[in-house]
């Protein structure tokens, strides 16, 4: 497609699914990529049912996964099933001892750098824990930003939406780049002087940029691994 795709950890805890919000739940967002045809391609919900229930490993699964139901292995229950275990991948890491009250647990550019993104005004827009996903804003709020997707009033219709997208989450950005709704730019350092000028419209010097980028390096967290860990299909 013509955006970038947000990554699934922590998304669950976001206030809607895809950067138009068009989906309320990751259950029901997980139906969005298996039916579009630049992604999983599959034509209809029916046909993944079909493709699912040739499996017979499957079944047995979707009976304990979800008991008394006399066809489990249906496309809702697939998205319900996407959807739970997204709900588990919340990422925890030094950013959530700071906030439990642990003063070591940033280091003085950290420190200094989330200083810096509270006093230019990030916090606006990403609040919160989860440093952001829990509302939408205007792209280009301050200084028009060059683009032509129209964001979220392509799904509502409404103008005064024009270029409002869902604020990304920030934790784990450091992972999760290229950044921007488009992909367009392919580090922190562009990002933070990109928003500071077209969302903020505010200055700021190489110190303060560095410094952000380090306290934005900090949100990253780790899952357990054998929760992600690769597993063994059905039928392989």
């Amino acid at each position: 497609g013509v955006r970038n795709s947000p990554t699934v950890y922590n998304a669950a805890i976001h206030v809607a699914q895809f950067w138009d919000g068009r989906e309320p739940t990751v259950e029901a967002q997980a139906k969005g990529p298996i039916l579009n045809p630049v992604e999983h391609g599959m034509p209809t919900a029916e046909a993944v049912e079909e493709v699912l229930r040739a499996i017979p490993e499957y079944r047995p699964l979707f009976e304990a996964a979800f008991p008394g139901q006399d066809e489990p292995v249906t496309f809702d229950n697939v998205a319900m099933a996407i959807g739970a275990f997204e709900r588990k991948l919340v990422t925890r890491g030094k950013w959530d001892r700071w906030l439990a009250g642990d003063g070591n647990a940033l280091n003085v550019q950290e420190k200094r750098g989330l200083d810096a993104f509270m006093d230019i005004g990030c916090t606006t827009c990403h609040m919160g824990p989860n440093l952001g996903g829990s509302l939408y804003q205007k792209m280009g709020l301050v200084e028009a930003y060059p683009m032509e997707d129209k964001g979220r009033s392509e799904i509502t219709g409404n103008e005064t939406e024009m270029y409002f997208f869902k604020v990304p989450a920030l934790r784990i950005v450091a992972e999760t780049g290229p950044y921007m709704h488009d992909g367009s730019l392919e580090t922190l350092e562009e990002v933070v002087r990109i928003m500071a000028k077209h969302q903020l419209g505010k200055p700021v010097t190489d110190q303060q940029v560095t410094d952000m980028v380090a306290f934005m390096n900090a949100l990253t967290g780790k899952l357990p691994a054998e929760y992600i860990a690769e597993p063994t299909l059905p039928g392989m």
